[in-house]
């Protein structure tokens, strides 16, 4: 039963968060520009041949029905040459006008930005790691990003397939083993932008969730200068104990990328704004729910449970973990996306 009701807690707050996920047509960058440009033409397209289609199908259902008085067959029409022509050529037109487009904003968005800022994007079941190679710096399941520098994202996967999708920013990129693909784009206004894996994956498909955090280019400048000289706290002796005695076999907690990576990184866990790879809002009452029972809200987790934790060790891990964060940020007033 308590398993049954964390399992319908975790899919109502995943569902609670859809309304702010998908803002194809909300674009901040030319690459979602380009993107609902291409829309728009498809969506003309398409409304112009439903509206030939239908309204063709109604006048001859109308226009030719029966009457009641029709006495054997109608006249028999056998083709009419300059009509097939006709309604040959133009979705052949239409297939070239599409192709033409497609190809054009395909070489846009594709195109490399030299000097891009390069971030490296892993995802994992069920949740996404960030690692900025320029900059020895690591986060998990919270991108940020500066606004105004051109970016350069490249997307594998440590496991099966994924695919890399922040619909007010970009568009999908698959996330593949043992391969890199690339996307390019420029953040062009602060925001809180929702992220998602468009890639069927496993049982946790659709909570394997994201945030990425464009941040003004001067406080973006801050937080890496803070970031690299990160250290782990040493106050609440107690939490940091169960936390070396419970997660530091999974979890780093130093901000950089350990020799081999099995779990998310925790060293700013405290500034996150949600936790479980973006399926709920941040608050020690969502963090102990979760450290107590994580397959209750992501079937399928690869993180166990610890429900033997005395509430004393789990409020003590709990605050050692809050504790975990870089102090002057508060990321909750960016706007949605």
């Amino acid at each position: 039963m308590r398993k049954g009701i964390s399992v319908l807690l975790g899919l109502g707050l995943a569902l609670a968060e859809a309304g702010h996920r998908v803002g194809v047509l909300n674009p901040a960058t030319s690459f979602n520009r380009e993107v609902s440009w291409l829309l728009i033409w498809v969506l003309v397209f398409a409304v112009l041949i439903f509206g030939v289609v239908a309204g063709s199908l109604t006048y001859i259902a109308l226009r030719f029905r029966a009457k009641g008085n029709e006495v054997g067959e109608p006249p028999q029409i056998h083709g009419n040459d300059r009509l097939e022509v006709i309604w040959t050529a133009i979705p052949i037109v239409i297939v070239l006008i599409l192709f033409g487009l497609t190809a054009k904003s395909l070489v846009q968005v594709n195109k490399a930005v030299p000097g891009a800022f390069t971030v490296e994007v892993t995802g994992y079941q069920f949740w996404w790691d960030f690692t900025y190679p320029g900059l020895g710096l690591r986060t998990s399941n919270e991108l940020i990003l500066p606004v105004g520098v051109p970016v350069q994202l490249e997307v594998t996967s440590g496991d099966v397939i994924h695919s890399f999708w922040v619909p007010g920013l970009s568009g999908k990129q698959d996330a593949i083993p043992g391969q890199k693909n690339r996307i390019h784009f420029t953040p062009e206004k602060p925001g809180n932008y929702y992220g998602v894996c468009a890639e069927l994956c496993g049982a946790s498909h659709a909570r394997m969730l994201f945030r990425v955090l464009v941040l003004p280019k001067e406080e973006f400048d801050r937080f890496v200068a803070e970031a690299q000289a990160y250290q782990p706290p040493v106050a609440n002796p107690r939490g940091r104990e169960v936390f070396q005695q419970n997660c530091a076999a999974c979890h780093n907690a130093t901000g950089k990328k350990p020799p081999a990576v099995i779990g998310p990184e925790l060293a700013f866990v405290g500034n996150r704004l949600s936790l479980g790879a973006g399926i709920m809002d941040h608050t020690p009452e969502h963090l102990k729910a979760w450290i107590r029972n994580p397959a209750g809200f992501k079937p399928g987790v690869k993180m166990p449970g610890f429900p033997q934790l005395s509430e004393a060790d789990l409020n003590a891990l709990v605050g050692y973990l809050e504790g975990l964060k870089l102090s002057g940020f508060d990321f909750k007033s960016l706007p949605r996306f």
